[in-house]
């Protein structure tokens, strides 16, 4: 029986084999330069091998969004030895993207050198139209294969954030790599991190363009209307995703601007932390984003929310700090005025009278006119020891609870105020937050509102305390503009509780407000 002669794969087979096959193939050294570009990665690219060979990876197919992931893939090759299949884009030369699936391994080189990485790669954009219905995709591997790949994406783009946060980075830096990320997954021109801010506005806290900021119309801190017809204004609303399809014939400033960067499209997508409406991300394209957009950018918000409420809450600590210890030195301060302006010129006068009717008592009947007016004195100097008292912690409020307490502060103040509180007791420290937050956003009202009625109204939900105050007044509170506001949030969160604001002008103020009593 004859014997089969053995078949070697040679040099020239495989030269054969990797120009007829269908699947891009492509070698890399560890720098991601490109080493060889069969004829599959021209057609799919446009790119010529004299082109490309010698050339960077990253300067020729990667996105600029991706190099630092495809880096990350490189490095993570070289340093374990082990292939990490991917799914990503390549770039062509007229500048559209393809989405590819690559498998890699490392292989020797012939002339015992560093080692090669061989690539080999499947097309996906044949097959994987951008846009289309997700159902579509039922049971096709390219598909899945598309999805994996659009999935580890988000989670190197959470992963970068989240070591962000562990290292304790700003929060201007934590926002604006949430834009990169943002723009970088759902492949956009631009996209920025918006902070609602009690009112109909929001501000740019993040702020990412592939073409550079430094001729953007929407700077970092810029603080924008967000009326109803824009896609952070239709968040604010109704805390959903929304889409702006043309910005062509669309009015106001913000249409302008977009105009002006040559942005046609825009989706944004909220922000919720801690159950509450904090803000919105928004992207924006030249061209007319897929359908799948807002769906894809409202799961990435959900990803990121944590992200930011942990950047938000570092920033927030450390501003309340900072004005629980001034708040601290200016009470002081205060007391000290108060104590030497009044009870203690008085107690002094009251000692100086004293003195003069005991020498009086020796001449003549003149000293009982003299202790009658040391008397008088003495009446002042308690009474306005007990306003003092009072101003540190009210007995009202130590003997007969919140509800009688406020009543009596609604009293001496010269609009009408209704007070609606619970009649059972609470713990000591949380009728006293309340106390003071009810005074101090009370006595706001009547100073700075031109308001004529106000309203306080708390209720019980379990181990909750929920409470409002509104008023009637002119609105137009700005928390930036002076220490009040932010003092009650700060009294709020003493106690582990939440506070907001929401002051649009010309429609008065509400503060709400929520208190655990459970550890209290």
């Amino acid at each position: 029986m004859s014997r089969t002669p053995d078949f070697i794969l040679g040099d020239e087979f495989a030269k054969v084999l990797t120009e007829t096959t269908m699947s891009l193939v492509c070698v890399l050294d560890q720098d991601a330069r490109i080493l060889f570009f069969n004829d599959a990665c021209e057609r799919v690219t446009g790119f010529t091998r004299d082109e490309v060979i010698g050339g960077d990876a990253r300067d020729f197919v990667i996105p600029l969004e991706e190099a630092e992931a495809f880096s990350e893939v490189i490095d993570y090759i070289w340093s374990t030895g082990l292939s990490s299949p991917q799914v990503g884009h390549w770039l062509t030369k007229d500048g559209q993207r393809k989405l590819i699936a690559w498998s890699n391994r490392l292989m020797p080189s012939e002339d015992g050198g560093p080692s090669l990485l061989v690539t080999a790669g499947i097309d996906l954009s044949a097959s994987t139209p951008s846009g289309a219905d997700e159902s579509a995709f039922e049971g096709d591997p390219e598909a899945k294969l598309a999805e994996v790949g659009r999935l580890a994406q988000e989670q190197r783009a959470l992963r970068r954030v989240a070591t962000l946060v562990a290292s304790e980075a700003s929060p201007e830096r934590v926002f604006t790599a949430v834009s990169e990320e943002c723009a970088r997954v759902l492949e956009v021109n631009a996209s920025a991190v918006f902070r609602f801010e009690g009112d109909d506005t929001a501000t740019i806290v993040g702020r990412h363009s592939r073409v550079g900021v430094a001729n953007d119309a929407f700077k970092l801190g810029m603080r924008l209307a967000a009326g109803e017809d824009t896609g952070i204004g239709q968040v604010l609303r109704t805390g959903a995703p929304a889409r702006i399809h043309d910005y062509t014939e669309r009015p106001g400033e913000i249409a302008n601007n977009m105009r002006l960067m040559s942005y046609r499209s825009s989706v944004s997508a909220p922000i919720v932390v801690a159950g509450i409406l904090w803000g919105a991300v928004g992207i924006a394209s030249a061209k007319p984003l897929p359908s799948d957009t807002e769906a894809r950018l409202g799961a990435f918000c959900e990803l990121v929310s944590l992200a930011v409420a942990s950047a938000q809450a570092r920033a927030d600590l450390s501003a309340s700090r900072a004005r629980l210890v001034k708040a601290g030195d200016e009470q002081r301060k205060k007391l000290e005025r108060n104590l030497h302006d009044g009870a203690q010129q008085r107690l002094v006068s009251l000692a100086l009278t004293i003195r003069l009717a005991r020498r009086q008592l020796e001449s003549g009947p003149e000293a009982a006119a003299s202790l009658e007016r040391a008397a008088a004195e003495l009446d002042l100097a308690l009474e306005e020891l007990r306003e003092l008292a009072r101003g540190l912690h009210p007995a009202a409020l130590t003997e007969q609870g919140l509800g009688p307490a406020l009543t009596g502060v609604a009293k001496r103040l010269p609009i009408e105020v209704e007070v609606k509180a619970p009649n059972e007791r609470l713990p000591e420290n949380i009728e006293a937050t309340v106390y003071y937050i009810v005074l101090e956003a009370l006595t706001n009202v009547a100073k700075h509102a031109q308001a004529t009625t106000a309203k306080v109204e708390m209720t019980l939900a379990g181990d909750v305390l929920k409470f409002e105050i509104t008023d009637d007044g002119r609105g137009g509170a700005n928390p930036a503009e002076g220490s009040g506001i932010l003092g009650l949030r700060d009294r709020a969160e003493a106690v582990g509780g939440t506070l907001f604001v929401i002051s649009p002008p010309g429609k008065g103020t509400v503060v709400t407000a929520q208190l655990p009593l459970s550890g209290a």
